[in-house]
């Protein structure tokens, strides 16, 4: 014999009840069955929406009443024909009439009992199970209705009632044994010894099922519900999570428990007291295995992950009594869960420190005032005097339970669990974890739920990891790095086992969000419109709401606003990628909040193409330092472009002609005067100033314009270009001039002492600078260990490609320490 419960989405409607007679068939090739169901989709908060609505007094709640008509007469007429349908309808108008009375009752005395309220909610399962039974009878499978007030017996507390198991077998046997017809139960309902109507909590048809079942020493039980089983998490707050194959009851209580709505808490104890597998099925997808929850084999055990799923509990508040007239006073935590008890307030969490100076308990929210009130009262005396300084309550806060029978004797999971919380934010308020080590309970603020839910259950369950990436800005460099991304994905996801989500792309006039991934193939279509929101802060906004796990910021602007915006960003725990200089290299006030918002948060905060476009200049700096050696003097070229004229000079040729040329080749800004300034040159030498420990503002450095003097005021780029002939011979006399020395000329810089100096030096041919070519880059690091030799980094330092690349690779240093 098999007990099988459908719950209210698997009875919803004609087709799903037409499927459910299907599901009843083929487990009748089984054997004998038993059909527990609860009320109909919708039907138990229309009951509890019409008992309150008649509390507050007059004929609203009819309305609600003929919701519930309409409901189940769809179903009758759907269903039903002939004797059959007019059968159940007298037996519905009956019924309905009943509840009628009651509900106006209520309204009559603006006063909503327990007992009341109980009675009212029991009519859903009364309604569901009269029709199912009639449907089964109707289509040649021998079916009778069973009303549970006649056989699950509990004690008074009405809303929520615990059951008299013994009381209980006797009359399940009596009802049951040896039925001649397939008994369709009413589930979630009882009654008291005195015949009061009582009920077994939300979801309490599985418990029903499950008390039968145990009874009745039944093969199995089988929980018929929306979802494919039990998951790892919960699949509509988490997307990759998926059903587990079996789990153990100890697993299913534990997971229950702390929120997980797949089975109700109390239901697991009689199935493993009796030792009868649990299986959680999907009547609308009855080909998925389903979960099946047993007593696990040794080898299973063994063999499986240390944590089995997750669950949490949203809507609960935190109380918290503290006070060092605590400490060593006997009796307090009695008179604390005592008085809690008394006023029937259930405890979900409770954790206290060694100290004894503070107790943490979790509840619902619905019952903070209510609890409140009555510690405060129990207490008056030790607050009056101080003993006890504070009973606060804490509003808006989440549990969320890590649940594992292997997490047991198992080291690192606490340590993995809580360093990945870190890593994204995410402030831990309270810890629990039982000694059989099953179970590790933290209390988080509630904004940050699905974000710790998602990044514990990616770090625990699956082989590969996300970061979720924004950008800001859209032009070359921003275009180069999402072609970057989108080709390496694959390679990354299989030889890194990292997924490199792009959620966010914004300009001053366009944005694209979304959470699952912009299309990479298409990514300018996403953009849309900004209509009222083109500030920074904007889009920053948008960006803190979604509260993604693993979140990266990437700046490819060039934009002062932006870089203004990345301390916020830090002390939100979003890591930064920058190849913006405005932010390193702007005011020192700027530059000391950028560093102390990075050393109070967890996130990561990379430059690297600030100073060499691609080439890795901050983090051999960062090794040097970091290491012990000491940095003596900087000397190199950091502008792709003048080191291309410069380069191009050295060749023969006049200067001005070269520099048309490296405009024409995309190699300057469009207005070359922006990079003849050596503005963009002297922000990478501050920014390596800074590195070293100086104190240094832009003003600080000594950088030569090549712009002459003349030429700076406004005037257009061509008509510059032409008068810039000027300076031709006076670079033609100084190339003479080295070459007759043995040297060369080149524009470079130099860092020494703390002072930063850039101009146009003459340089002996055996300096490294003198082997640059094209476009390339170079920085000499002179230090203790590097000093007969020093130690050089060279390679090209402009162009969107190689900048994008050394900010993808910014990106994967950041991901790698994520996840």
């Amino acid at each position: 014999m098999n007990v099988l419960k459908f719950g209210g989405t698997s009875i919803e409607n004609g087709k799903r009840i037409r499927n459910v007679l299907n599901i009843i068939r083929d487990a009748m090739h089984d054997g004998p069955v038993i059909v527990v169901v609860s009320a109909i989709r919708k039907v138990t908060d229309l009951l509890l929406d019409a008992a309150l609505t008649a509390c507050r007094g007059g004929g609203d709640y009819k309305e609600k009443l003929v919701d519930i008509e309409r409901l189940h007469t769809a179903l009758v007429e759907d269903l039903l024909t002939g004797e059959k349908a007019e059968d159940v309808q007298r037996y519905l108008c009956g019924v309905l009439s009943e509840l009628g009375d009651v509900l106006h009752g209520v309204s009559l005395l603006r006063e909503l009992s327990e007992k009341s309220s109980a009675l009212i909610m029991s009519f859903g399962e009364r309604f569901s199970a009269y029709i199912i039974s009639s449907y089964l009878s109707q289509e040649g499978v021998a079916a009778s209705y069973v009303d549970a007030r006649g056989m699950i017996v509990t004690d008074t507390s009405h809303g929520d009632a615990r059951v008299d198991m013994e009381a209980s077998a006797l009359q399940i046997r009596e009802r049951l044994n040896n039925a001649d017809s397939i008994p369709v139960v009413t589930g979630y309902i009882g009654s008291a010894p005195d015949g009061t109507v009582t009920t077994l909590g939300r979801g309490g048809s599985d418990y029903t099922a499950t008390i039968i079942g145990s009874v009745l020493g039944a093969g199995e039980i089988q929980i018929w519900t929306d979802v494919d089983g039990f998951f790892s998490a919960d699949p509509k707050r988490v997307r990759d999570a998926y059903a587990l194959p079996f789990i153990s009851y100890a697993e299913a209580m534990e997971l229950s428990h702390a929120g997980a709505k797949v089975l109700h808490p109390y239901a697991v104890h009689p199935a493993m007291k009796a030792g009868i597998p649990i299986t959680i099925r999907n009547s609308m997808n009855p080909g998925a295995p389903g979960t099946r929850i047993e007593k696990l084999s040794s080898e299973e055990a063994v063999s499986a992950r240390p944590v089995t799923g997750l669950s949490s509990i949203s809507d609960i508040v935190l109380l918290n009594i503290s006070g060092s007239g605590m400490v060593g006073v006997p009796g307090i935590a009695s008179r604390l869960f005592s008085c809690l008890a008394r006023h029937m307030i259930n405890i979900i969490f409770i954790s206290q420190a060694s100290s004894e100076q503070s107790i943490s308990l979790a509840i619902n929210a619905l019952q903070a005032s209510k609890a409140q009130m009555a510690l405060d009262d129990e207490f008056a005396v030790e607050l009056g005097s101080r003993q006890i300084e504070s009973l606060t309550v804490r509003q808006d806060i989440s549990m969320i339970a890590v649940v594992g029978k292997s997490m047991s004797g198992h080291p690192g999971v606490s340590a993995h669990l809580f360093e990945t919380l870190g890593k994204n934010g995410i402030n831990v308020i309270a810890v629990a974890q039982g000694a059989n080590e099953m179970n590790i309970s933290f209390v988080i603020d509630s904004h940050d739920e699905d974000k710790a839910l998602n990044c514990v259950h990616e770090s625990f369950f699956l082989s590969r990891r996300k970061v979720h990436v924004f950008i800001a800005g859209t032009g070359t460099i921003s275009s180069s790095l999402i072609g970057q991304i989108r080709d390496h994905h694959e390679t990354l996801s299989v030889g890194k086992n990292l997924d490199i989500v792009v959620c966010g792309m914004a300009n001053t006039r366009m944005m694209a969000l979304n959470n699952e991934g912009i299309d990479l193939n298409d990514w300018q279509s996403a953009l849309q419109p900004r209509e009222g929101e083109r500030t920074i802060g904007d889009y920053l906004a948008r960006i803190r709401s979604r509260n993604l796990h693993n979140t990266i910021f990437v700046d490819c602007t060039a934009s002062a606003d932006v870089a203004a915006a990345y301390p916020e960003l830090l002390r939100s725990n979003i890591s930064v990628v920058t190849a913006n200089k405005l932010g390193m290299a702007g005011s020192w006030d700027l530059y000391e909040t950028i560093n102390d918002a990075l050393n109070s948060s967890n996130a990561k905060f990379l430059y690297e193409t600030n100073v060499g476009a691609g080439l890795p200049i901050i983090n051999t700096l960062n090794d040097l330092r970091n290491s012990g050696d000491k940095i003596l003097k900087i000397e190199g070229v950091l502008s792709g472009t003048l080191s291309y004229i410069f380069n191009e000079l050295r060749k023969g040729g006049a200067f001005s002609r070269i520099v048309r040329q490296a405009r024409d080749a995309g190699f300057t800004e469009p207005d070359p005067r922006e990079d003849l300034s050596g503005a963009d040159f002297a922000r990478k030498f501050l920014i390596l100033g800074r590195e070293l420990g100086f104190r240094i503002n832009y003003e600080d450095i000594q950088c030569e314009s090549l712009v002459p003097d003349h030429l700076m005021g406004q005037m257009p780029v061509e008509e510059f270009l032409e008068k810039l002939a000027c300076v031709d011979e006076e670079y033609d006399d100084m190339n003479r001039k080295a070459a007759a020395e043995g040297m060369t000329i080149a524009y470079a810089g130099e860092i020494n002492g703390g002072k930063a100096k850039i101009s146009v030096k003459m340089l002996p041919l055996s300096n490294p600078v003198a082997g640059l070519n094209g476009t390339e880059n170079m920085v000499v690091f002179t230090t203790d260990r590097y000093f007969d030799t020093p130690l050089v980094v060279k390679g090209p330092g402009a162009g969107g490609e190689v900048t994008a690349g050394g900010v993808f690779a910014d990106i994967l240093r950041i991901a790698s320490y994520l996840v």
